[in-house]
């Protein structure tokens, strides 16, 4: 299952790729991302997002999102409550992956060490065949890796190794 944060949702139905990326992959997101993902602008207009066929994660574990806050302020990361659900699920879900392209999600869920739970949307976007050349710079690869790098940077900056 993909988990999308609010950033990917909003920028895959701005590049018209929701429907693509919802046929290959069994989306899902959390309460609180389909709260923040309303809306999206395309050539100058406001549109509302349409989230048909992705599953929506109404429970999140409170230890676990407890922990991804706490988790964020030891790294000194500003993530939004969408994004913190969404690693809070990752915490305790093995089959979900999370696909964001925020960069201090990213660093969180290297600070983590839960990158091997997250994907790059380009790379999401590759595993089902899609190759076009129209993504944002968030959305390569190269950009989540730096991200993931300097996630694991801040953990042997911040961490307390107790």
């Amino acid at each position: 299952m993909l988990l999308l944060d609010a950033d990917a949702v909003i920028d895959l139905h701005t590049l018209g790729l929701f429907v693509k990326i919802s046929k290959g992959y069994d989306v899902c997101l959390t309460r609180t991302v389909f709260e923040e993902a309303r809306y999206y602008k395309k050539d100058g207009a406001k549109f509302e997002i349409d989230i048909k066929g992705a599953a929506i994660i109404e429970d999140v574990d409170l230890e676990s999102l407890k922990k991804a806050q706490r988790e964020a302020r030891e790294a000194r990361l500003a993530i939004d409550p969408g994004e913190a659900t969404s690693i809070a699920c990752l915490i305790k879900t093995e089959e979900l992956i999370f696909c964001t392209c925020d960069q201090a999600a990213i660093k969180l869920v290297s600070y983590m060490e839960l990158e091997r739970k997250s994907i790059s949307l380009e790379k999401a976007l590759r595993n089902i065949g899609y190759h076009k050349k129209n993504l944002y710079p968030r959305h390569l690869e190269k950009t989540f890796k730096a991200a993931v790098k300097e996630g694991k940077a801040l953990r042997i900056q911040f961490k307390r190794l107790i």
